[in-house]
């Protein structure tokens, strides 16, 4: 895997000085969205929210959002140089994973491409969405569930691996939630956490302390934080998965460039990609955050954004996500 971090990553220069509209290399990036059951949800400043345990995620569940879903989908396994998942997945006495829960699945493309490649696993997808297609590999099923209530599998349901992809801001009491996943794995089992931690990053002095980004970024850093759900969670699971009893615990430390700013070129697609995953979808990361928790209005959002777009766009700008991808096993 090509090293993302930070200070291997060299801005492209030669990119701005022959780049005539800032971002437009970026325009041709798209996806066909997934077919979904159909469901009444949440509706709220034009967009829309799950409806089982309503208010608890701040995310929409549109169809422009099933869109980003699986561009994040396509941008995860860009990271991993095409693979699903970064855990080694072997096992003590048993050579094939049987029992894999996928969690938060979303529109399910993870669970549904796992399925694919391990024919022999049962996956199972849980979200408070039902937002999941009905044409699915024989072994892929999809629950709407809350794993924040205790779990209820029997001790026969048991999984070989845990997978929790973006899920910061989702849980109140992470503790809790690495307990009953050590709980509801077999021996030898395998948990992987990977996640954005916020708030952005750069290096340089490329983006100034009134920016725009910056400030979104501290906003929405804080708005989580004050309901009990921060957004960087991410760099707490190391030690979080160690307390719970996991051992060989692997933590690496990723990025995602803001746009195409790196001058490598693999970074460079990621930025590309990343840009995508961001800049169409503000609204919605902001939108039910600003109005619920800080009272602004639909429009105040919208004027706010409009330049934090602008930044997010521009590769003068050299910001970066961190991400980090953290997995362990349980011991046999």
């Amino acid at each position: 895997m090509t090293d993302t971090t930070p200070h291997n990553v060299e801005p492209d220069d030669h990119d701005i000085e022959n780049d005539s509209a800032l971002g437009d290399e970026d325009d041709h990036l798209s996806t066909v969205s997934i077919s979904s059951s159909i469901l009444k949800y949440r509706e709220e400043n034009g967009r829309t929210y799950h409806a089982y345990k309503d208010g608890k995620y701040f995310g929409p569940n549109d169809e422009p959002e099933k869109d980003r879903l699986d561009l994040q989908h396509h941008l995860f396994t860009l990271t991993f140089s095409g693979r699903l998942h970064l855990s080694p997945l072997s096992f003590t006495g048993q050579k094939q994973v049987q029992r894999v829960l996928d969690v938060g699945t979303g529109t399910g493309i993870w669970a549904i491409d796992f399925a694919d490649e391990h024919p022999e696993a049962e996956v199972l997808g849980i979200d408070l969405s039902g937002i999941q297609p009905g044409f699915v590999p024989p072994n892929v099923s999809f629950q709407i569930d809350d794993l924040e209530e205790p779990w209820t599998f029997r001790e026969t349901e048991k999984f070989d691996f845990i997978y929790a992809r973006m899920m910061t801001s989702s849980f109140s009491d992470w503790p809790r939630f690495f307990e009953q996943a050590f709980e509801n794995l077999n021996p030898g089992g395998y948990i992987e956490m990977a996640d954005i931690c916020f708030p952005v990053q750069c290096d340089d002095e490329t983006m100034g302390p009134d920016s725009a980004l910056r400030k979104w970024a501290n906003l929405i850093l804080e708005g989580t934080t004050k309901i009990g759900r921060p957004i960087n969670s991410a760099k707490d699971y190391k030690t979080q998965l160690g307390k719970a009893g996991f051992t060989d615990i692997v933590e690496e430390r990723l990025i995602w460039p803001q746009n195409r700013w790196p001058k490598d070129k693999r970074i460079k697609e990621i930025g590309i990609w990343s840009h995508e995953n961001m800049a169409p979808s503000l609204e919605g990361f902001s939108m039910a955050l600003f109005t619920r928790v800080y009272g602004w209005t639909k429009e105040e959002v919208e004027v706010f954004l409009v330049d934090v777009r602008k930044e997010v766009k521009d590769p003068r700008i050299h910001a970066y996500w961190p991400i980090y991808v953290v997995y362990a096993q349980k011991p046999s």
